[in-house]
Order: C-alpha cells, then sequence, then structure tokens
C-alpha cells in the first residue's frame, strides 16, 4: 500500500479540522452534571440545571472575560480542548462554556447559527467573533470580545507558535471578519 504525500496529509487536516471544519455536530449542546459534581457530556434530555445554547446564557460578561484572559500563554494544539494539552480556537471556547455547565458546539463552523448577530459596533465583551478560513468563505476561526471599545480587541487560540492570545481587530482579522453574535443576556 503506497503512503500519503505529506501534501495530501496536511490537506486532509485542513480540511476536516474544527476551527475550519465543515462538519456539522451532532452532539446535544447540553451538560450534566456527575455524581461528584464535575460536568460531564450527556446526549439525552439534561436536568433542569444544564445550560443550553438556544438561548441567551445568564453568565456575566466581565467573569467570562477574566475566565478566560487565565489560559493566556496556553500552547495551541490541533483538536485539543485542554489547558493541559492547548486549544485550538472552538477547544478554547469549548472548554470556557464547559466550565459554566454550558456544552458549546466543538467546531467554530458550528456557531454560525447559534445566538444573535450583532454589528461589530454594538460588540460587548463576552460576545463571540466569527471568521471566515484561509482561502475560504465558509466560518474557520472563533474568538471572544475582550473590549467593544477601540481597539475592539478578542482573545483566540491563534495558531501553532502563538496560542491563546488577545488581537486587535485590524488588518488580516478585519479582511477574514464574518460577524460577531450574542450569547449571553
Amino acid at each position: 500500500m503506497k503512503k500519503p504525500s505529506f501534501l495530501l496529509y496536511l490537506a486532509a487536516l485542513l480540511i476536516l479540522g474544527s476551527c475550519a471544519s465543515s462538519k456539522k455536530s451532532s452532539h446535544s449542546n447540553l451538560l450534566t452534571n456527575a455524581p461528584d459534581g464535575t460536568a460531564t457530556p450527556h446526549e439525552a434530555a439534561a436536568p433542569k440545571a444544564a445550560l443550553s445554547m438556544n438561548q441567551p446564557l445568564d453568565i456575566n460578561r466581565e467573569e467570562l472575560v477574566r475566565y478566560a484572559k487565565t489560559f493566556l500563554g496556553t500552547p495551541y494544539k490541533y483538536g485539543a480542548a485542554d489547558p493541559q494539552k492547548g486549544f485550538d480556537c472552538s477547544g478554547f471556547l469549548y472548554y470556557l462554556f464547559r466550565h459554566y455547565h454550558v456544552k458549546p458546539p466543538r467546531s467554530s463552523y458550528d456557531y454560525e447559527h447559534v445566538g444573535q448577530t450583532v454589528s461589530i459596533q454594538k460588540a460587548l465583551p463576552g460576545d463571540l467573533i466569527l471568521f471566515r478560513g484561509e482561502h475560504s468563505s465558509r466560518i474557520g476561526h472563533i474568538g471572544m470580545i475582550t473590549s467593544g471599545k477601540e481597539p475592539l480587541s478578542f482573545i483566540h487560540a491563534a495558531g501553532s507558535g502563538t496560542g491563546v492570545i488577545i488581537s486587535t481587530f485590524s488588518g488580516y482579522y478585519k479582511r477574514q471578519f464574518v460577524k460577531v453574535i450574542r450569547v449571553l443576556q
């Protein structure tokens, strides 16, 4: 059997990657609590205390952003959602929201129809910002607004060599911008 070339392997990784994936997630957006109080994914009906991203979340914006900033410098790791191993862009948000007993989408693409779209001028800390993937019209990257004031900034797992950083909304990010969504009340 012939081994696939490195370029074909790399192309497959880019297509199937969680940050640029076009695959729709079939997982429930709920999280349940295990007997020890830790959060565990659950595909069936969740208890009333579990939160869903199908409605605005009652999470304090400033607290969420403060918590997100505790992960600054965490390395980028493709497909990861664990601060001990690293994060990709959607894995970072997945980990943050799980802390608040919410099971969000796992792929950046799956955020396309989540929350309420707001204008960039009305973006608030805790809102999510979506970008097209490189050479694509599909959602391929996601971050969380840290400051809606000029210059607008957002925290995200940017990629290899940078990991979790805060970036300003300029240059490349302005060109790849798709929309801002509000998932918090």
